[in-house]
């Protein structure tokens, strides 16, 4: 019988089964205390986020629309003080052409 370190082979080999076995129970623990809560509290926070981004991109939608009416209002605006200056005989400001 062969002898390493005051254990023989079989006595080795029972030592490291335990071990293993420890290892896995630890790593099987460790998953179920930390890693399974930290999943779950990922997924939960993902949801959560993914709502407030729906909520913002509605409201952002929102904003667009309203800046286009009132970019239409601007432009009507636009148009009708061009048409009160050319009735009137007015020379509106053309910052294009400056002499």
């Amino acid at each position: 019988m062969h002898i390493i370190l005051g254990l023989s082979i079989a006595e080795w080999a029972e030592t490291l089964t335990a071990l293993g076995v420890l290892v896995s129970a630890g790593s099987w623990l460790f998953k179920k205390i930390a890693l399974d809560p930290l999943r779950a509290d990922i997924q939960r926070l993902s949801g959560q986020i993914g709502q407030q981004l729906k909520i913002h991109e509605q409201t952002l939608a929102s904003i667009n629309g309203r800046i286009k009416e009132h970019d239409k209002e601007l432009g009507s605006h636009s148009e009708r003080i061009t048409r009160l200056e050319d009735h009137a005989g007015i020379k509106g400001d053309d910052n294009h052409n400056e002499d």
